[in-house]
């Protein structure tokens, strides 16, 4: 996989999918730019951009599923599926623009079916992470595969909220057909339960799934602290809660200052700070793969580490689009339509992710245990000759215990043989400083 190629690829669809996240989520606003050519160049540039990109991300990251060792029955129909979806975005797209260019019309309803399905297969495909990191739970009481399992059943949740809300708003609300006339409106919530429904319901969820990934994602990064280094674990651990604090300010209006309701910048600002708060904290987590990525080099786990920092931004990105104020053109129906390929991505990458992780634990434990048993055979490690035959014991018993790990998951450990001598010697080290204080005698190392 040409990391710097794909690297660059994923950057360019982040930017743009931002900017049609951003013009969606203030159609309102924007409606005057929109119907202008400028404003029909830019939503063919972002829906060009944003499939092209996609596409070639799914291409490499499926491929590269396929030469796996973890590639099994179904592997290959999630993948069939993916990209059937994939093609019927595609189709509804240009079926939208197709009606813009010839009729300078669209028909709403497109506007609920293309997150229905995009969405719907995000709620699987997150669904069935659970399913996994919960069965791979059961065996091995992993708390790292515990975090991300109820941050992924969260996140199913949501998504399918979202596409009712959707369907419920487009079909309901919007007329059947969008014309450059049609002003932009988000429907107005009623005090309630609607209320409870479309804003207080998606806001805990955002919150309970942001925070259980996060939980996730720190486990991760305390497993791998000796190779990303004291200070850049906790700048990752810290900085994405104080930018996601910048989200909460939807939830307090006065926190948004004395803008008169009139004021376009009332409504532009709150949801700038909010969007690009979410998105920088998002940022962070994304970042954090990419550092213990580059911190395992030449091995196939740090692959997956690049596809989850891919899946994690444009999912997590991708689910703050909305297409309910069905604008001309519809700004946000891009994103919205590939919300389900890249949950995709978030499978694949996290699924190998975590449990690499949590192996990477299940070896580091066996090591110790093991360790502590050849100690009481062998009685002393005082020798040179006795330390050896020590180390060469403990570390087949870790080569079997790995190889039986793969044969679990599908999924090897990312521990190298270098740090699993290193672990054992620090083992070592801590079993005889215990020896020595038990015994009275000073401690020499």
């Amino acid at each position: 996989m040409n990391l710097k190629i794909v690297s660059i690829i994923f950057l360019v669809v982040v930017s743009f999918v931002l900017v049609d996240v951003t013009v969606g989520s203030l159609a309102d606003v924007y409606s005057d730019f929109s119907i202008t050519g400028a404003g029909m160049a830019l939503f063919l540039s972002i829906t060009g951009v944003l499939f092209v990109g996609t596409y070639i991300i799914l291409k490499i990251t499926t491929d590269k599923i396929r030469r796996g060792r973890s590639n099994g029955i179904y592997e290959s129909k999630v993948r069939k599926i993916v990209w059937a979806v994939y093609y019927l975005m595609v189709a509804i797209m240009a079926l939208v623009i197709l009606q813009m260019l010839f009729f300078s019309e669209y028909y709403t309803n497109l506007l609920s079916i293309a997150p229905s399905v995009s969405y719907g297969l995000a709620t699987c495909l997150m669904g069935l992470l659970a399913y996994r990191f919960f069965t791979w739970f059961k065996r091995n009481k992993s708390l790292v595969v515990l975090l991300y399992g109820l941050a992924s059943v969260s996140a199913s949740i949501y998504v399918s909220l979202i596409a009712v809300i959707f369907y419920v708003e487009i079909v309901v609300h919007q007329p059947a057909l969008t014309t450059q006339k049609s002003p932009a409106s988000f429907p107005d919530i009623e005090p309630g339960f609607e209320q409870i429904l479309i804003v207080s319901l998606p806001q805990i969820l955002t919150a309970s799934t942001f925070l259980l990934f996060w939980g996730g994602t720190v486990t991760i990064l305390y497993a791998n602290f000796s190779r990303i280094g004291k200070a850049k674990f906790w700048i990752l651990v810290t900085t994405p809660i104080i930018f996601f604090l910048g989200t909460l300010i939807s939830l307090f209006p006065e926190m948004q200052g004395a803008l008169p309701k009139n004021d376009p910048n009332s409504i532009i600002i709150p949801v700038y700070i909010t969007n690009f708060s979410q998105v920088i904290a998002i940022g962070l987590f994304a970042t954090a793969f990419v550092i213990m990525a580059r911190a395992i080099p030449h091995h196939q786990i740090s692959d997956y580490l690049y596809i989850t920092c891919y899946g994690l931004a444009l999912f997590s990105i991708g689910i703050i689009a909305t297409v309910s104020g069905a604008g001309y053109p519809p700004f946000g129906l891009p994103t919205v339509s590939l919300v389900g390929p890249f949950s995709f991505l978030l499978l694949t990458g996290l699924n190998h992710s975590a449990i690499s992780a949590a192996e990477d634990s299940n070896l580091r434990r066996s090591i110790k245990v093991s360790a502590r048993q050849q100690l009481k055979l062998l009685d002393s490690i005082g020798t040179a000759e006795i330390a050896e035959r020590l180390e060469k014991r403990v570390l087949e018993v870790t080569k079997s215990n790995a190889e039986i790990l793969r044969k679990e998951s599908g999924i090897e450990p990312s521990l190298s043989l270098t740090e699993a001598k290193q672990y054992l010697y620090e083992v070592l080290d801590e079993v005889k400083h215990k020896k020595e204080s038990s015994n009275g005698t000073p401690n020499t190392v």
